[in-house]
């Protein structure tokens, strides 16, 4: 049966024991599919090649009620349109619906690729990467349809915190390199590549006076008396070190070469805080 697909006329169309379509009589293969349950969507079906031996191919382009009979129609003369230059719509969005999401593709990384050759420290730093920042703002997005825009948006919104920004890209990157040794998408594709990182401030620290002062007086402890040893007490049993041997002392040579350091660590603060520093060690000021 064929007649214009209107508004009145999918109003009409009542559900049958069996699925049937109405075409349209003006769009060739563009037509209102009716199945047992009552629900009714937009179709277009076509040739997927030259010849009768081509495969048929049925695109469902919207459930009614979504979109109005006109735009159906519109969207079938582009799909026909596309078909005629050689393209296979159906095809195609078959083969999109097997590419996983950004939060399918990152829980796949993570138990196939992280866990399997990174450390533990590594598997949670990536873990917390994904879930609290790239799975809550591009989840849902096909990873073959995440566009480097996209990336670069998420990158600047970290721009307050410029590490944590710069490390969004690096695992976003090492995804997409999983993704395309696994076969999952064309090696190559990576959308963080190109996007310029943020400088990063290095993070130094000085030791205070105070600090250098008690590393002052444990070289000398080392030096005369020796470190006492942090023990656990073993069992009753077993066999101890006497008590006169659980302490450590270094030679004079390395205390010297101790000293030698804590006088640049002190010069170093000294220059950093432009205040004289009165830590002494033997007896001489740095």
């Amino acid at each position: 049966m064929a007649t214009r697909i209107t508004r009145k006329t999918v109003a009409t169309l009542q559900s049958r024991d069996r699925e049937f379509t109405v075409w349209d009589n003006t769009v060739t293969g563009f037509g209102v599919r009716v199945r047992p349950t009552g629900a009714k969507s937009y179709v277009v079906v076509y040739r997927a090649g030259v010849g009768r031996g081509s495969p048929v191919r049925r695109f469902t382009i919207a459930a009614v009620g979504k979109i109005p009979p006109e735009r159906a129609r519109e969207r079938a003369k582009a799909i026909l349109g596309s078909v005629a230059h050689g393209q296979d719509p159906a095809n195609e969005k078959a083969v999109e619906r097997g590419t996983p999401t950004i939060s399918e593709l990152a829980e796949r990384f993570i138990a196939d690729h992280v866990k399997a050759k990174r450390k533990n420290r590594t598997v949670d730093f990536y873990q917390d990467i994904l879930n609290r920042i790239v799975k809550p703002a591009v989840g849902s997005t096909k990873a073959d349809k995440l566009s480097r825009l996209q990336v670069n948006r998420l990158h600047s919104s970290l721009a307050s915190t410029p590490f944590q920004a710069n490390r969004v890209l690096a695992v976003v990157g090492s995804m997409y390199a999983f993704a395309g040794a696994a076969g999952l998408l064309p090696e190559g594709t990576n959308p963080a590549r190109g996007i310029e990182k943020y400088k990063e401030n290095r993070r130094e620290r000085f030791l205070t006076g105070e600090e250098l002062e008690r590393l002052g007086g444990t070289i000398r402890e080392a030096e005369t008396v020796g470190i006492p040893w942090a023990m656990n007490e073993p069992q009753p049993n077993a066999k101890r070190v006497p008590k006169v041997a659980r302490s450590t002392k270094i030679a004079s040579s390395a205390a010297a070469v101790l000293e030698a350091i804590a006088g640049h660590l002190a010069a170093a603060l000294e220059g950093s805080q432009k205040a004289p520093i009165a830590s002494i060690v033997r007896g001489r000021k740095f």
